[in-house]
Order: structure tokens, then C-alpha cells, then sequence
């Protein structure tokens, strides 16, 4: 197995693969290195496309898989080898000819290494002639990793490669005008909800529940699928594992559903899937539903403004209460966030787990409407502090669903100092995410109440003639 390090570079086109010179003096260093003890423990290979990010990993080192490894690394162009170390550009173009090797070489392999299938889906389906990176790791620095896509898509933008290094400067430079305050205190998580996303453990026999911290061995059940996002706000793609069985029912029968009730109009008017289909909302007086074509509101309790203009009144039975709606909003960010920042919020776990009505003052929320970043699936976005600049909250959240985006303060945080009720705090906070602050459409509101307010709702109609 071949030490192997990256160098930077442009790719010009590829020349012939692994011709009867290379195959020798490939198949003989191989040899020595294996019969010289050289076998790693593990080998982890990354690849960074413009949009998707993935992994292979060998956790076991053989022979065969040795070999194996080293010939795959053989496949990507300009490789150079200097004694016992291979060497090969980051950024690699996928012709045809490269996609076709790869396939062919991990083809007789695919039964024996299960995750040779990924590589080969993955591969496969990049487009062709499109740039990619491959890498010894995926950064989880925010600043670096948003650096390592930004120079993904300037090789596949410009066409010039005399052109490469002013543009990527040009680019970064903007990026860093408009985010490098913020990515240099921030790192940002976004969870990918367009395909099946595991949080935490996969493997239920190792799970831990985040939320109260059992496991398998002292009582706890990983039995049910745990949403990351609640199921009835359209979200069928983020999986927490590390969520138990109890805290699930806790969770879906006290928290949650003053999240979806709040929401209830809105989930109609997108026509979201939830577990029993598309929602159907009875009130006392009307209803609303989807019949796939269109929006149903029936209502006996309708008021004309003026000639083109209504107010419909449904009155609902049901009621919500504000603090719930936080609290749910809080259940995410802690179900997405890494686990690594589990320690510090155990303040806000149990603040969330709590049937307690004790009021505590919260930071406001803000609101509002972006029609250009609209979403069908809902998505979070999470952003935790890595210095220790305590001015700023420790963490932030923006949850979207549709047009609507709400952005919040995880509250009670060991690793905050600051009172982010404050509103000399908070102006201070809102002002460092200058991507928010920009817009002057935000409203702020407070979800303090732990008293019940009705569900009903009020909706205006305008007709267009």
C-alpha cells in the first residue's frame, strides 16, 4: 500500500491509463511495500463534487484490499510515484475513460467490499467532463470546506485555466466580504434532506438517546423512526438514531404538535405528505383541505371587505401554547446539531423535556417571507460558535419550510454568557449574520407564553379579475 499525498494543479486533458511500463513498476512497489509490513489499519478516501460530498472507508486492512486501494488510486490522473508515495492532483475531470476504469476495475470487487457500490453509483453519475475533488478527508472546518467548494465550481466555470487563479481569488474574495466574519465563528451544518440522512448512530444495538441518555443496556428502545423534523411538516428524510423510544412518544405527544397546529393552514396550502397523506383540518365552523388539484375551504363564516375581497373565519376547538412552539423549534436544532455539542445543552434538553409551566424569558424570534429560496421539504440550517467570542449566541438556528423562514436562539447554553433578551444582545447578534440583517423584511415576535391561545385562524382572499 502506497503512502499518498495530493498536490495542487489544474488538469489538463488526461493522457493514456496504466500502460505496460506503469502496470510493472506499480504491480512491484505494491509488492514491496505488503511484503514489508507497510499495511494500514484503515484508508479513508473523499470525493467533493458541486453538489454532493461522500466517502469510502476500508476499516480493515488486507492484502486484498491493499492492493485493491492502491490500484483505485491508480485510476485518477497525473498520479506520480516517488519511492513508497503516490501522488496525485486533488482535482480530477470525469471523462468517460475515467468514470469506465474506475467501474471496471471495482466491478469483481463489489461482493467482497459492499462499499465499492457507492463508489461506483457515485462515479458513475457524476456528469461528464465535470470537475471534482478527491480528498483525504472532507473538511469540517466551515471557512476551509466552503473554500473547497468554491474552487470546485470555479474549475467547472472557467474555461479558461489562465483565468482559474483570478477568478477563485475574485470569488473568495466576495465570499469572504459578504460571510468571512461570520464562517470564522461559525461553523455551519446543514443537514442534506433530498436523500435519506442518518443522524447519529445508525446502528441501534449503539445507540444513546441524546435527550435523556440511556441506551440499550439500561432500559432504553430504538424500535421507532425518529424524525429529525417532524414527519407532518413534510419531512421523510432526516433520521435522528440517537433519539429512544420514550423521548419520541414525549416529544410527539407534547411538543411537536403545537409546531404542526401552527403550521396547519400552511401545510394545506403546500398539500405536505405527512404520515396519513395529505392534511385534512376540521374546524367548528368549515374546513380546509388539498384535493391535489387544489386548495378546499369551506367556511360558514365569511365576511366581504369589498368587492374583490374576503375574510374567512375558521374557529378551531383546538388550542396552542407560544413556548411549545420554541420548544419544538429547539427539538430540531438539538436532533441536527453534532453530537459533540450535546454536553453543553443539557440545560436546554431538559428545559425541552419539561412539563413545567414556569415562564423564562426567550429571545425573540425572527420571521419572515422568501419566496426565492422556497422549499417543499423542510430544512435546517445550524450554526454553532467555535471561538469564544461569548457576544455572539452559541447557537443559531434557521428552520424553512416553504417561503416561510424562521431563524432562533438555542436558549440556556452552558457556552453562552451573554443575555440574549437584551436587546442591546440581541441587535449585537443579529447584526453579526449580515446575510439576515440585510434584509429589511425580517419581524420579530416572542414565543415566551406558556398560557394556551386558540388554534383558529383568519384568512384574507383576494379575488384577481
Amino acid at each position: 500500500m502506497y503512502n499518498y499525498c495530493k498536490k495542487k494543479g489544474f488538469i489538463n486533458e488526461p493522457q493514456a491509463w496504466w500502460d505496460d511500463c506503469a502496470t510493472e513498476v506499480s504491480s512491484a512497489l505494491i509488492g514491496k511495500y505488503i511484503t514489508s509490513g507497510g499495511n494500514l489499519n484503515n484508508f479513508n478516501l473523499s470525493f467533493m463534487t458541486i453538489d454532493d460530498r461522500f466517502s469510502i472507508n476500508f476499516d480493515h486492512m488486507n492484502e486484498e484490499a491493499n492492493l485493491l486501494v492502491s490500484k483505485l488510486l491508480f485510476c485518477f490522473d497525473k498520479v506520480e510515484v516517488e519511492a513508497e508515495t503516490l501522488h496525485f492532483t486533488a482535482e480530477q475531470r470525469a471523462t468517460s475513460e475515467l468514470k469506465l476504469r474506475i467501474c471496471n476495475l471495482i466491478q469483481p470487487y463489489l461482493s467482497q467490499h459492499p462499499q465499492m457500490n457507492k463508489l461506483k453509483a457515485k462515479i458513475s453519475n457524476i456528469p461528464d467532463n465535470q470537475f471534482f475533488l478527491v480528498l483525504q478527508e472532507i473538511p469540517t472546518d466551515t471557512e476551509t470546506l466552503l473554500l473547497y467548494e468554491l474552487w470546485v465550481e470555479t474549475l467547472n466555470e472557467t474555461e479558461d485555466p489562465n483565468e482559474l487563479k483570478s477568478s477563485f481569488i475574485k470569488k473568495s474574495t466576495q465570499l469572504n466580504g459578504f460571510s468571512g466574519y461570520l464562517v470564522s465563528n461559525y461553523q455551519v451544518h446543514i443537514p442534506r434532506n433530498d436523500r435519506r440522512t442518518i443522524i447519529g448512530n445508525a446502528t441501534k444495538d449503539d445507540r444513546c438517546c441524546r435527550f435523556c441518555g440511556k441506551s440499550n443496556q439500561n432500559g432504553a428502545f430504538f424500535k421507532k423512526v425518529a424524525h429529525a423534523i417532524p414527519e407532518a411538516l413534510g419531512n421523510k428524510n432526516i433520521i435522528l438514531g440517537d433519539e429512544c423510544d420514550e423521548c419520541n412518544q414525549f416529544f410527539g405527544d407534547n411538543i411537536e404538535p403545537c409546531l404542526i397546529e401552527y403550521f396547519n393552514i400552511y401545510r394545506v396550502m403546500l398539500n405536505t405528505k405527512g404520515k396519513n397523506g395529505s392534511p385534512f383540518i376540521g374546524y367548528k365552523n368549515g374546513s380546509i383541505h388539498h384535493d391535489g388539484n387544489m386548495v378546499v375551504l369551506t367556511s360558514t363564516i365569511i365576511e366581504n371587505i369589498k368587492d374583490s375581497e374576503f375574510t374567512i373565519n375558521l374557529n378551531s376547538s383546538k388550542e396552542i401554547t407560544p413556548v411549545n412552539i420554541y420548544k419544538a423549534l429547539c427539538k430540531i436544532t438539538l436532533s441536527t446539531i453534532d453530537k459533540s455539542c450535546i454536553p453543553l445543552l443539557s440545560e436546554t434538553i431538559n428545559w425541552i423535556r419539561s412539563g413545567a409551566v414556569e415562564e423564562k424569558v426567550l429571545p425573540k424570534v425572527a420571521f419572515t417571507i422568501e419566496h426565492s429560496g422556497f422549499t417543499k421539504q423542510p430544512q435546517i440550517v445550524n450554526y454553532v460558535r467555535k471561538t469564544k467570542n461569548h457576544d455572539i449566541p452559541h447557537v443559531v438556528s434557521e428552520f424553512r419550510i416553504g417561503s416561510f423562514v424562521y431563524v432562533y436562539i438555542l436558549p440556556f447554553s452552558d457556552n453562552d454568557t451573554e443575555d440574549f433578551t437584551k436587546e442591546e444582545s440581541f441587535k449585537n447578534y443579529w447584526d453579526t449574520f449580515n446575510h439576515y440583517s440585510g434584509l429589511k423584511t425580517w419581524k420579530f415576535f416572542s414565543l415566551t407564553g406558556t398560557s394556551k391561545v386558540s388554534a383558529s385562524s383568519v384568512i384574507k382572499l383576494k379575488i384577481n379579475k
